[in-house]
């Protein structure tokens, strides 16, 4: 195996800002509690829900606002905007009662005015929001405000799981009127915390407690501090010395750091974003179903999260939908087959094997150590993989979906969504250029269908679809690892990471 690094010399200064992890961090808002993120949207950052870049852009969007439901880890839906919902008996219409007394940070009362404009926001292809392939059930004439606290979303078919579905990380509510250029820049929400500091690719953000926000008590902390580290070794020095608080994401390599520091606690999710290795399937040599399959087999997964996840991860098997699923159509991962994979690759037309680019960056903890650990075991089978690592900080404007083969990262989503955000025809972030109507058709008869055990097999004929013939190399689902400083509590980490719930966080 070979690893190029493509390394900017603003890359290079910044790395060396982040070793010095004081200079930057105990600036404005010291008497915050102080988050460190690890994803880094850059210019891209922005206010807007409908627009978010990265992870990145989670970490104050959903500090700000609020959906009108939240789903816990089993995908229950759980009331937020909305206090209660109901489905008509036809399945055709769903109506949401809205909680009363809620105002925007501007002053502005919230109402069912609001969700309305939110969800057509999201709808219209002018937004060019990734939420419109995953709400493409919806019908925005569909999408109505009976009066200021109701609003019912008619459907052209049942939807059975519509409050789930309404629940993406894109469906902050937003004032009626707002603009996307406003949105960027000053977000205007519900939420706990209200924007005080906020600049695109600027280090640091600082969000200041809503005096008048309606869940009676919250939030606990005064204000947030939130500032981003790519570099593990800065990051955990940060944590270490004091000058962060929580740690959202702390990359396997330096666990063992941490695990027996008594000033750090350390909290772990179940399965949570998966990592993959997505490739065109329009594209030689993807575009060959047996390479594709030669490629899924020389993984040993287990073996994988061992390496590269210091064993907090689960095996995959190539689509969204982690093995514990009723939604998973296997219980097993794929077995390691290099002899397979060979005569595959020989069947091809590949006997003496391929040489590709795979790349990748650290946009993600583990993600190039993933690379490289497949390259490894890609070897035996005659597949020579360069791995090509690239600038975290452009990763995903610059080579994600503009290269044949990549790394990647998903949040955790419902069946539903997870099957659909990356893989069905209308998606913004196509990555496999995967395009099959038979698969879309799976997806939608399974929105449509009431009795939970036949839906739950729909979506297992999907996910099986997409393990065998589609361009996702799924092995491996990351249990996240976040550290928490002594003195802080009342953070409890979702296996969905964009979800992140900052209410009770408080430090002494």
């Amino acid at each position: 195996m070979n690893t190029t690094r493509i390394l900017s010399g603003a890359v290079v200064s910044g790395l060396l800002a982040t070793l010095a992890p004081g200079a930057a961090w105990s600036a404005a808002g010291d008497e915050c509690v102080k988050i460190l993120g690890y994803e880094w949207s850059g210019e891209k950052q922005s206010m807007d829900p409908a627009d978010m870049h990265s992870g990145d852009d989670a970490y104050h969007t959903f500090a700000v606002y609020n959906r009108l439901v939240d789903v816990d880890d089993n995908f229950n839906v759980i009331p937020e905007l909305a206090t209660e919902w109901a489905v008509s008996d036809d399945g055709l219409t769903w109506t949401f009662t809205l909680r009363d007394g809620v105002t925007f940070h501007s002053g502005k009362a919230f109402s069912s005015a609001d969700v309305v404009y939110t969800f057509k926001r999201l709808l219209d292809e002018a937004t060019g929001s990734g939420a419109a392939a995953v709400l493409e059930f919806l019908d925005p004439d569909g999408i109505t405000a009976p009066d200021p606290h109701t609003v019912k979303f008619t459907t052209k078919t049942p939807v059975v799981e519509l409050p789930v579905l309404i629940s993406n990380k894109f469906t902050n509510i937003v004032p009626d009127g707002a603009t996307s250029e406003e949105l960027r820049l000053h977000g205007d929400g519900t939420g706990p915390f209200m924007q005080e500091q906020f600049e695109p690719n600027a280090p640091v953000r600082i969000l200041r407690k809503n005096p008048n926000y309606w869940a009676e008590g919250l939030p606990k902390a005064d204000c947030l501090r939130i500032t981003v580290a790519q570099e593990a070794v800065a990051a955990v020095a940060a944590i270490k010395s004091g000058q962060v608080d929580l740690m959202l994401n702390v990359d396997p390599s330096v666990i063992p750091t941490l695990q027996g520091d008594s000033s750090v606690e350390l909290l772990e999710t179940g399965a949570s974003n998966s990592m993959t290795v997505s490739m065109w399937v329009d594209t030689p040599p993807f575009d060959n179903a047996k390479v594709r399959e030669a490629m899924k087999l020389v993984v040993d997964r287990q073996a994988m999260i061992d390496t590269v996840l210091l064993g907090f991860g689960e095996p995959g098997a190539d689509n969204p939908v982690p093995l514990g699923s009723p939604a998973s159509f296997t219980t097993e991962a794929p077995a390691q087959d290099i002899e397979r994979a060979k005569a595959l690759l020989a069947e091809a037309g590949h006997p003496d094997g391929l040489k590709f680019d795979l790349y990748t960056a650290e946009g993600v903890p583990g993600m190039v150590r993933m690379a490289q650990v497949y390259a490894e075991m890609a070897r035996p089978a005659g597949i020579d993989v360069n791995v090509v690592v690239t600038p975290a900080e452009s990763f995903w404007d610059d080579v994600w979906l503009k290269k044949p083969i990549v790394t990647s990262a998903w949040s955790m989503r419902p069946p539903g969504q997870g099957l659909a955000v990356a893989y069905v025809q209308s998606a913004k972030w196509k990555e496999t250029h995967w395009e099959r109507p038979d698969y879309d058709a799976l997806l939608q008869a399974a929105n449509t269908t009431v009795d939970r055990d036949e839906r739950m097999r729909t979506y297992q004929k999907a996910g099986e679809m997409l393990a065998a013939e589609g361009g996702l190399i799924l092995p491996m689902f990351v249990h996240q690892v976040l550290a928490l400083r002594t003195g802080c509590s009342g953070y409890v980490p979702l296996a969905q990471n964009f979800n992140l719930n900052f209410e009770t966080l408080a430090c002494e």
